[in-house]
């Protein structure tokens, strides 16, 4: 499927030789502008996602917002003090790469134009199973979700391929089989020299 030299295959190979007894860590990407603020879509994203250990800004935030015992449930608040206090404090700045901004040139507000966290399956012994139990109830919300996102991990490029290659052959195979019956029932029972 790929090349054996590929960074692909290097980094299935070292996940595999290194890292196996974990779980992939999934990027969770949402990119469209959403309101973070509101109690209902908080709640809908930890709904979305439920059964993983969060490498999360939000999380962070919504912990440093009880730190300092202030609230945050409008626009303004929220965007004031992420930008203001939250991503300026040192033990906060790397979620600054995880979050984008865009200035609304009417308005002079800010807004969260997309937004990344990282998700980490929590599994047991039947690690593997329940990973891929995880993805497939993950990947059809993604179509279907009110908040558009992106699931993804390298791996799911090798799950493709493994499944587009695996049944690819089958359903060829199957067609042509019944090609084949189909030409055959015909010259059976209409043969050629009549």
């Amino acid at each position: 499927l790929l090349a054996s030299n590929s960074p692909s295959v290097s980094y299935a190979l070292t996940q595999q030789k290194y890292f196996s007894n974990y779980s992939p860590v999934i990027g969770f990407y949402i990119y469209e502008p959403i309101e973070y603020w509101n109690s209902t879509v908080q709640e809908h994203l930890k709904t979305l996602s439920h059964g993983f250990n969060k490498i999360s800004w939000m999380d962070n935030f919504f912990h440093y917002l009880r730190v300092v015992n202030v609230s945050a449930s409008t626009k303004n608040d929220f965007i004031t003090i992420l930008k203001g206090s939250f991503l300026r404090s040192p033990e906060y700045q790397h979620f600054t790469e995880d979050i984008i901004f865009s200035k609304n040139s009417e308005t002079d507000e800010y807004d969260i134009i997309a937004s990344r966290m990282y998700l980490v399956a929590r599994t047991t012994e039947k690690k593997r199973e329940e990973v891929v139990e995880l993805l497939e109830k993950l990947r059809p919300l993604m179509l279907i979700n009110s908040i558009k996102f992106i699931a993804f991990n390298p791996t799911f490029v090798f799950m493709d391929r493994y499944s587009s290659s695996v049944i690819s052959p089958i359903l060829t195979s199957g067609f042509s089989v019944l090609t084949i019956l189909i030409l055959t029932f015909f010259l059976v029972i209409n043969p050629l020299g009549n």
